[in-house]
């Protein structure tokens, strides 16, 4: 009697099947597609997850182990066909080369936080972090779902300073849009950021400076990351 097949056999098979689909958009030798579906296969056993999982999650994966493999025209026709309007270059090896955890990725996928990398004037890297996607009745469970994302999404973009020593930049957006900051108004004295909201942005800065710390130490940078407002108020009316 032939055994039954694990849970990673058969997510392995799902995800070669898959991959054999999309050959006539980008051929694929079916060596590559069995070391992509291993990989990915390997990588959720690593990070201790297991199906059901989120389809767009697991082909955002298939592409991350395509580019890995340097099947970037296979990988390219990957995120025309199963990636669409996604930011995929965010998580492109060559920008993101640590792991994507799933608690990263539905940060970004539901569009609560959305980073900007560029390069400031002086070189240094700055990313930014966008809360403007953030509704203000959702900010009653920020700390249940926000802040161990954000702990988690620092973590990995920690590898991006390291070859400075932890000079850098963070940039925070959105924040007054997204009911944590008060807005001024003219001629009112009550505060118009969301009455939901059980953290203000100082104290999301706070947090942010506290995981900061906490990497500067474990790390061995001789700086710590710089967290910066990139909002002005609100123009009073």
């Amino acid at each position: 009697m032939l055994p039954l097949p694990s849970s990673d056999e058969l997510l392995r098979d799902h995800l070669v099947q898959l991959l054999r689909a999309a050959a006539d958009a980008a051929p694929l030798d079916p060596a590559a597609a069995e070391a992509v579906s291993a990989a990915v296969v390997q990588f959720l056993a690593d990070q201790r997850l297991a199906p059901p999982l989120p389809d767009d999650y697991l082909h955002l994966l298939i592409y991350r182990a395509l580019r890995s493999l340097n099947q970037n025209a296979a990988a390219r026709a990957w995120a025309a066909a199963h990636l669409p309007g996604f930011d995929v270059p965010v998580f492109d090896p060559d920008v993101w080369p640590g792991p994507v955890p799933l608690i990263v990725w539905q940060l970004f996928a539901s569009r609560l936080v959305r980073p900007a990398r560029t390069v400031t004037a002086e070189g240094r890297i700055l990313w930014t972090l966008d809360f403007r996607r953030l509704r203000k009745e959702q900010a009653g469970w920020l700390e249940i779902m926000l802040l161990p994302g954000l702990r988690t999404l620092l973590e990995q973009l920690a590898p991006a300073w390291d070859e400075s020593a932890g000079a850098g930049l963070l940039g925070l957006r959105g924040l007054y849009a997204a009911g944590f900051a008060p807005t001024p108004r003219r001629r009112r004295k009550s505060k118009s950021h969301s009455a939901y909201a059980p953290l203000d942005a100082p104290a999301i800065r706070a947090f942010c400076l506290r995981v900061l710390a906490h990497l500067q130490g474990a790390r061995g940078w001789h700086e710590m990351p710089e967290v910066l407002y990139l909002d002005l108020a609100a123009q009073a009316r």
